[in-house]
């Protein structure tokens, strides 16, 4: 037992020892979203001495003065964030906005919260002190001036159809490069739309998340809704895996459920009720669509992952999902093996679900990596 004297030295040590990490929020998803883990496990940081604080107003004066100030790319969505909206006088205002926070803030982090592995921010990267990202690419070197003209999705590099290009990072910012964390920590468990508010706040324990048996009655081989794009509308290169996909349907004697978009309520109930399910890249490599696969335990079939770095890294090729070259060329026989040999291959279903949930259960993990990055201690 400690003496009450012990007790308040012990109070004083953590209060030396405590950080702030302040956090200018995306407003849009304030109550849920990707800085869940962070309300997920507050009192956890506390007890590794880090204080979180959110704000949602980059004129909020409580931003200046701390340790760390994590600035969320998407508050910026309505003006240089959203490359549609860039222009010089909004990228001004945000870069004298970086140079005088700075001065009052111990380590500025800007969050990429885009989707893919590219980066259309780099203009910024010398303002900032750390630069994080949810994925990365494994040879950073691509994002480097020496590859000017690179498109901002590598898949689609050099195809005849590039979706964008990037303005390239400086060879001397690319150190600032680092490795934030990935859309497997947002909160999958089902909440009405006026309901969604609760996430951050509602304990796992009253309300945990609910996994379907791998081994469970599967009524359909495969569930996947969507629409083909007509190849003169939108970013072609984008929807391409995703086209492909929903073309290849009328090849496959399989039982599928497919057809126009449907609600949240049935679309979890079919992927619960699916045996594999087929996650294509979209606007990034890693989607919503990986772990809600995972959690339904349906086998994840996507595109390789192995240029990638993040985290939590649940893409354990043939272990915890099936890769697929980026053309997908090879989707009906895996897709039709699959099926045909089921029972043998669902443990990949039963070892991602397995996988995903140790990481989900790991908070001392995820604190331990964010401790590391918003200091770039990691050797990336």
């Amino acid at each position: 037992m400690f003496s009450g004297t012990s007790k308040h030295k012990l109070r004083i040590a953590s209060s030396l020892t405590m950080k702030v990490l302040k956090i200018l929020d995306w407003p849009a998803k304030r109550y849920y979203g990707e800085t869940h883990p962070l309300y997920k496990w507050r009192s956890l940081l506390i007890e590794n001495d880090i204080k979180v604080e959110f704000y949602f107003d980059i004129n909020d004066k409580r931003l200046y003065g701390g340790d760390y100030l994590m600035l969320h790319s998407r508050y910026f969505e309505y003006g240089w964030q959203n490359i549609k909206l860039r222009d010089t006088h909004n990228q001004a205002e945000l870069f004298t906005f970086l140079k005088r926070v700075k001065r009052y803030t111990g380590r500025l982090i800007w969050f990429d919260a885009a989707d893919s592995s590219g980066s259309q921010d780099f203009p910024l990267i010398p303002y900032v002190d750390v630069f994080l990202k949810k994925q990365i690419l494994k040879d950073k070197n691509y994002y480097t001036s020496a590859n000017q003209g690179n498109d901002l999705r590598i898949w689609l590099n050099k195809k005849e159809h590039q979706s964008s290009v990037f303005e390239a990072c400086p060879v001397n910012q690319l150190p600032k490069i680092g490795l934030a964390w990935n859309l497997a920590y947002n909160d999958y468990r089902y909440f009405g739309f006026k309901m969604s508010r609760l996430s951050n706040y509602l304990n796992y324990q009253i309300y945990p998340l609910k996994y379907s048996p791998v081994i469970s009655e599967r009524k359909y081989d495969l569930a996947f809704h969507g629409t083909i794009h007509a190849t003169d509308t939108g970013q072609k290169g984008v929807f391409a895996q995703r086209t492909h996909l929903l073309n290849s349907f009328k090849e496959l004697e399989l039982n599928i459920a497919t057809g126009v978009n449907v609600s949240k309520k049935q679309y979890w109930k079919e992927l619960r009720a699916s045996k594999i399910s087929v996650s294509p890249y979209g606007w990034g490599e890693i989607c919503y669509r990986d772990f809600e696969s995972m959690i339904s335990g349906s086998i994840l079939v996507k595109p390789s992952m192995d240029h990638l770095q993040t985290f939590p890294n649940v893409f354990l090729p043939g272990q915890t999902y099936v890769p697929l070259s980026w053309e997908m060329t090879e989707l009906k026989q895996v897709l039709e093996y699959l099926i045909d040999n089921y029972k043998s291959l669902r443990h990949i279903g039963q070892c991602g679900q397995e996988y995903y949930q140790r990481m989900m259960l790991d908070g001392q993990g995820f604190v331990e990596a964010l401790k590391r990055n918003i200091d770039l201690t990691d050797s990336l």
